[in-house]
């Protein structure tokens, strides 16, 4: 085994460090000898026209394109926007060639078009966007969106659906540059065909702001454009599934989408009872069970979060769900001078059966509180939400954004849980409980953007407003049962209330801004912000009294009325370059603050004012090294003020297990983030590889201090702390191997993270550090139209040193290996999908499985034209599908146990109907 890492260690090693050994020169201009800039250089095979390399031009029109010797015949080709193509052919080139001056002229006009064949660039680089042509990338027939990113290198689809790119998360999907129903695309990605797409666009995720205003983008998050061929964006395209199984499970769904240049028209429709988070797939493999999402998230991962590890077994959606959801979406070109983004109507009704066991160590400085727990409930929940943003162009300098957003939830659920802690065996206190809560939600988000571009270049005037109006109301139903043990004896502690909650948030925020160029490439930035946010929140609480039969006794102690205000003005300065291969922007502003709060708890009144006057900046450094090579640094730091809640000192004393009192002495926290990333992309010989890490250091972090009574009663209070710390770090590498029609990717991954938190519990000082290492490796092989093959494993290894803790240490391990399977049978008619998969974790309390098997098969066969698909699926055939996690943190370790869909057997059949300018598809 060790020889084997070591030889693989070595591959990649070579891999990276293997350099080409000559260079193509050349200076490209046009016909008025005007340099051209992001002109795309290629390099192709002759026989079959594979990339041998590519590159782009700089500003001044050159361009150095790296090689290996080529022994067979090749051309070069050089494309640019409105300019006539260029082409050289070389029989052999074992020497470096300089090519000197390359003048493109004007595209001419084509009368016959039946005569021309037009070659797409494969793929074009433009500062911080690279752009692959969709024809580039081959894919099987009837393959949605979402196979057309798999099979770029560098792009990631986690078990959860999270999609990354390099590394870097990508929060925003859209069609043709408008959201299609979500800005998360996930409906775009799992129903619109492959071969509708004309080109795939990935670029830095820009607000609102910054598109409109022409400004560089400051996000480290990436944004997905699909572009729809121009031939097929006028049409309509339809899906439908249904299916019926065992135990009465079923899934549903439809969509009709109508497309005419900049018109598009949407309709879905989806019910199930299987979990499934999204919309049928015509593929049979993707289609199992829960949707390819929801299935694979049944499968082991490791995650972390703050100082939280979660290590999974199983998992997925906690509990069994039903859901229908309905929606519409709009997206048209109104005129010339305005475009509506998107018009979306959606409802959703849900119900979500859950059950769960727990089993809690928490940490002491002289023993450890184990505390057991099962419960049960059931939650019903309606949701209605209307979204719409619409662009106006008042004139070609000046821009206005309007963006309203309201939603509407109702829902009701019920819990029954019951508890009991111990000390070392005895049992301190135990609880068995009822709970209801009925509730509606209501909020409402406008936002209009407005930006004004003067005739210098880089000169911007803009102002933006954004408000949320929400307002919930519940009604919670609380029934207990509580006794606590101690050497006084027993005492109980039994509720029977009924809590009227009703909440209402403002927040009102403005800001104006002005750049002035500086330079061509730099540039000083003035805003001014203002914020405005109001709360208030009300809780009264009747005890059940016999007299009346009713709740009518009201609970002076429990009832509170919190009113809170925060006004706050943020001048803000900042300076940004913005050249062809380097970004940098650097800003610094004082957030000058008024909070007040009146509050009235058990009778009691409670008036706290605080005002604040805290500095942030910002430093961040986009540099791009070479073709496909770029890094970045951002460092970052911030304070955040306590909350109304933790600076006011009353006792909260509505859970009979735990009481909260506000501290009025907290200090603001300051944090410090740095963070580097790098990465190399390199289409040429299909790899890929980057790495990242970052910083963060906390000074008078607010922690709970906490205590506990000689009945396991705990009492928390708020403090301050300096010194917490996180250290995490992150890489992959990803290399394609083809030969003929067979295709293997390589794919290691590592993550790590470091922990160290200081602060009290049980009136002791405590510190912790923490480790979690993540090393996971994934192979595909692929024999194309036959067989695809997958296996993957994860490794999650987790080590946590205490002092002052009765206990030292806490350590496990988890392992998942997984095989996924798929054949092709008949030309693609038949397919047959196998997915199989081991979990194990090393430590887990007593009465909580280990280890389980998980393996889904499916058979599905399409027919009439493949526009119709029969399908059977059998999910987790041996009936051991299990959700069991470990989480571990600074002052406990729990495992807990979901309820979690289990096997059943389905046959569905599908249907689609494309069709586009007039022909079936």
């Amino acid at each position: 085994m060790k020889k084997t890492l070591v030889l693989l260690a070595l591959m990649f090693t070579a891999f990276i460090l293997h350099a080409q050994k000559l260079h193509i020169d050349g200076k490209i201009s046009d016909s008025e000898k005007k340099a051209i800039e992001n002109a795309t250089v290629y390099l192709l095979k002759e026989k079959d026209s594979s990339i041998i390399n590519y590159t782009a031009t700089n500003k001044e029109g050159k361009f150095s394109l790296k090689i290996d010797d080529v022994k067979e015949p090749s051309i070069l080709k050089i494309d640019a926007d409105k300019l006539s193509s260029y082409s050289k052919k070389f029989e052999k080139i074992d020497q470096p060639l300089s090519l000197g001056d390359i003048q493109l002229e004007k595209q001419s006009i084509v009368n016959n078009i039946d005569e021309v064949k037009i070659t797409a660039s494969p793929v074009k680089i433009k500062k911080d966007t690279i752009e692959f042509s969709a024809a580039a990338i081959k894919v099987r027939p009837d393959s949605k969106i979402e196979e057309l990113l798999k099979q770029i290198p560098g792009v990631e689809i986690s078990n959860d659906g999270k999609i990354t790119v390099n590394g870097k998360e990508v929060d925003q999907i859209m069609i043709n540059g408008k959201p299609f129903f979500d800005k998360d695309g996930k409906i775009a990605l799992q129903n619109l065909p492959a071969d509708i797409i004309k080109n795939i666009q990935f670029t830095t995720t820009k607000t609102k702001e910054e598109e409109l205003s022409g400004k560089a983008a400051q996000s480290q998050n990436t944004t997905i454009n699909f572009n729809i061929d121009e031939k097929k964006n006028k049409g309509l395209l339809t899906r439908l599934t249904v299916g019926y199984g065992s135990d009465k499970r079923y899934e549903a769904s439809g969509l009709a989408s109508y497309f005419k240049g900049d018109t598009k028209v949407s309709i879905l429709a989806s019910s199930n009872n299987i979990n499934s988070q999204g919309f049928s797939r015509d593929e049979v493999f993707d289609s199992m069970g829960n949707g390819r999402n929801a299935w694979m998230m049944q499968g082991g991962s490791v995650s972390t979060i703050g100082n939280v590890t979660y290590y999974n077994q199983g998992g997925g959606t906690r509990g069994i769900q039903r859901s229908t959801t309905i929606g519409l979406n709009y997206s048209d070109k109104m005129g010339k001078n305005a475009d509506l983004d998107s018009f979306s109507l959606m409802h959703s009704d849900s119900n979500t059966e859950s059950r769960s066991k727990v089993s809690r160590s928490t940490l002491l400085p002289n023993y450890t509180l184990q505390t057991n727990s099962e419960s049960n409930g059931e939650n019903e929940s309606k949701q209605y939400s209307f979204d719409t943003s619409v662009k106006i162009k008042l004139d070609s300098m000046t821009s206005v954004y309007f963006s309203p957003r309201f939603t509407k939830n109702s829902s009701f659920s019920f819990n029954n849980s019951q508890s009991s802690t111990l000390k070392n065996g005895s049992l301190l206190n135990e609880s068995n409980s009822y709970s209801s809560n009925d509730s509606e939600n209501n909020s409402f988000n406008p936002y209009i953007y407005f930006s004004r571009k003067f005739k210098k270049k880089g000169r911007v005037l803009s102002a933006n407003m954004n408000s949320s109006i929400s307002e919930s109301k519940r009604d919670n139903l609380s029934q207990s049962q509580n006794t606590f043990y101690d050497e006084n004896g027993i005492t109980k502690d039994n509720r029977d209330q009924l809590a009227k909650n009703k909440n209402q948030n403002s927040s009102f925020n403005f800001s104006a801004g002005y750049s002035e160029p500086i330079s061509d490439s730099s540039s000083v930035n003035f805003k001014i912000k203002y914020e405005a946010r109001s709360a208030r929140d009300l809780r009264n609480v009747n005890d059940f009294d016999n007299t009346t039969g009713d709740y009518t006794k009201f609970n002076q102690l429990l009832s509170n009325n919190m009113k809170q205000r925060i006004n706050q003005i943020s001048p803000e300065l900042s300076y940004q370059i913005n050249k062809n291969k380097l970004n940098f922007w650097a800003s610094v502003n004082l957030d000058i603050s008024d909070m007040k709060v009146n509050s009235i708890y058990n009778g009691q009144q409670y008036d706290l004012q605080k005002n604040f006057v805290l500095p942030e900046y910002n430093l961040n450094l986009y540099y791009q090294l070479g073709e496909g090579k770029t890094l970045s640094i951002y460092n970052y730091s911030n304070f955040n003020i306590p909350t109304a809640e933790q600076l006011t000192p009353y006792k909260d004393e509505s859970n009979p297990l735990i009481t909260y009192q506000g501290n009025p002495n907290l200090k603001n926290t300051w944090i410090n983030n740095l963070y580097l990333y790098f990465n190399n992309y390199n289409k040429v010989k299909n790899l890929s590889y980057y790495f990242n890490i970052g910083f963060t250091y906390r000074n008078n972090d607010i922690i709970n201090f906490s205590t506990y009574d000689n009945a396991g009663k705990q009492v928390v209070t708020y403090n301050n702390v300096s010194g917490n710390k996180s250290i995490n770090a992150g890489g992959g590498f990803s290399k394609n191997l083809k030969w003929k029609n067979n295709k293997l990717t390589i794919n290691p991954t590592f993550n790590m993270n470091y922990n160290y938190n200081n602060g009290f519990v049980d009136g002791q000082s405590f510190t912790s550090s923490s480790y979690n290492l993540n090393p996971g490796l994934n192979l595909v092989y692929e024999i194309k139209d036959k067989m695809t093959i997958k296996p993957s494993y994860r490794l999650g290894y987790s080590f946590s040193n205490y002092t002052n803790y009765n206990l030292k240490s806490v350590n496990t391990a988890n392992q998942s290996l997984k095989l996924e399977l798929t054949n092709y049978m008949l030309k693609g008619g038949f397919v047959f999908g196998n997915d199989f998969e081991y979990n194990t974790n090393s430590n887990i309390a007593p009465g909580f499985k280990k280890d389980f098997y998980f393996w889904n098969t499916s058979l599905g066969y399409s027919f009439y034209k493949k526009q119709f698909t029969a399908k059977v699926k059998i999910y987790d055939v041996l009936n051991q599908n299990q959700s069991v996690r470990r989480t571990i943190t600074d002052s406990y370790f729990e495992d807990r146990e979901d309820l979690i869909l289990k096997r059943y057997i389905m046959f569905s059949i599908s249907m689609k109907l494309n069709k586009f300018a007039g022909k079936k598809l």
